[in-house]
C-alpha cells in the first residue's frame, strides 16, 4: 500500500510528499489526531519511503529493493517501531505489564538510534501512543531530539499530543490528521466487503473505529441491552492490559456516540445526557491513567443504562 491508497487524509500526505520532494527531512515529526484515522498507516508509509533504495519517492516506496523488503518484513535495522511489544521484549516481561513508556527503554533506544545506519541510509525510530511516555522518559527523549545524530529522524503518534511535554513539542512539526468523510469511511469498509450503516453513524469519521464496530453483533446496543450486560462487558475485556485499555476506549466511544444519539432523537434527556457523558468522559481519562479498565468499564455501562441506554 503506498500513499495514492490513503483516504481521507490528503493535507497529511500531501504535507509528507512536500518533504520528500524537497528531500530535507526533519528530526522529529509528531502525528496527531483521532484513534483509527489513517496515523500509523501514513507513518509507516513515510518511513518505507524514507528508506527505499529509489531514487523517485513522490508516489512512495518502490516495494521491491532490499530496504524495501527489509522493512515489509519487518527486520529493517534502521527501522525502530517503539510500542508495549517493543518494551516488553526489551524488559523480558508481559505485554500486559506494560502500563507505559520507561525510561530505560528510552534509553536503550537512544543508544541504538546513535548508531551508523546500518543499509547506508537514514535510521528511524516510530513512537506509538507517544502520550504514554513517563516524565524521565520524555527527559531521556528530550536529550536525543536536542542533538539528534546525522541521518536520524523520528515519528510520535498520539491522539492526545496535549498530554506530551511542551519542551517535545516545540521541537516537533506537527502533522494534523483529521477525522474522515462519512463517504470515504464507507468506501474503506466496502473494500473489506463490509456495508455497516450503524458503524458509519458511530464512528465519528474513524476507519478504525468503523471497522471495529462492524466485527461486533449489535453493538453498542449489547453493552446495555440488560441489567447484566455492563458486568459481561467489563468480563469480557482482554487479559493483556494494553488491549484492555484499547477495548475499554472503544467501549467508552461507543457509549458516548450513542447518548448523543439518543437525545438528539429526544430519546433521553439533557440533564441524563449531560451527567453519563461527563462521567464516561471521566472514566476514559482515569484509564488513560492507569485506572483499572474492567471496573471503569463497569461503571461506564452502568451509568449509560441509568441514562435511559437500555432495552434497545
Amino acid at each position: 500500500m503506498n500513499f495514492e491508497a490513503v483516504k481521507g487524509q490528503e493535507k497529511a500526505v500531501h504535507a509528507l510528499r512536500q518533504i520528500l520532494k524537497s528531500a530535507k527531512i526533519p528530526s522529529v515529526f509528531l502525528f496527531s489526531g483521532p484513534d483509527g484515522v489513517g496515523k500509523r498507516l501514513v507513518a509507516d508509509i513515510f518511513v518505507k519511503t524514507v528508506l527505499c533504495e529509489a531514487k523517485d519517492k513522490e508516489r512512495g516506496f518502490c516495494g521491491v529493493c532490499s530496504s524495501c523488503l527489509a522493512a515489509q518484513q519487518g527486520v529493517h535495522p534502521d527501522f525502530k517501531m517503539v510500542d508495549a511489544a517493543y518494551q516488553a521484549n526489551l524488559r523480558d516481561e508481559e505485554i500486559s505489564k506494560q502500563r507505559s513508556l520507561r525510561v530505560d527503554t528510552i534509553r536503550h533506544l537512544r543508544s541504538e538510534m546513535s548508531m551508523e545506519p546500518l543499509m547506508g541510509g537514514w535510521k528511524t525510530a516510530l513512537i506509538v501512543d507517544a502520550e504514554t511516555l513517563e516524565i524521565e522518559s520524555s527527559n531521556a527523549l528530550l536529550k536525543i531530539l536536542e542533538e539528534p545524530p546525522r541521518k536520524t529522524f523520528w515519528i510520535l503518534l498520539s491522539s492526545r499530543f496535549q498530554a506530551l511535554p511542551k519542551t517535545i513539542l516545540s521541537r516537533a512539526l506537527r502533522i494534523d490528521f483529521a477525522p474522515i468523510a462519512k463517504k470515504q469511511v464507507r468506501e474503506i469498509l466496502a473494500e473489506k466487503g463490509i456495508g455497516a450503516e450503524e458503524a458509519l453513524e458511530l464512528c465519528a469519521g474513524s476507519a478504525g473505529r468503523a471497522l471495529e464496530f462492524s466485527k461486533r453483533e449489535n453493538w453498542p446496543g449489547v453493552l446495555t441491552e440488560s441489567p447484566l450486560s455492563a458486568i459481561e462487558a467489563s468480563e469480557s475485556l482482554p487479559k493483556d492490559l494494553p488491549s484492555a485499555r484499547r477495548e475499554a476506549d472503544l467501549i467508552f466511544f461507543s457509549l458516548s456516540e450513542n447518548l448523543r444519539s439518543f437525545y438528539h432523537r429526544g430519546r433521553i434527556s439533557f440533564s441524563n445526557f449531560e451527567k453519563a457523558a461527563k462521567t464516561i468522559a471521566w472514566l476514559k481519562n482515569a484509564v488513560r491513567s492507569n485506572a483499572d479498565p474492567r471496573s471503569s468499564v463497569l461503571l461506564a455501562c452502568a451509568e449509560a443504562q441509568k441514562a435511559g441506554l437500555i432495552n434497545l
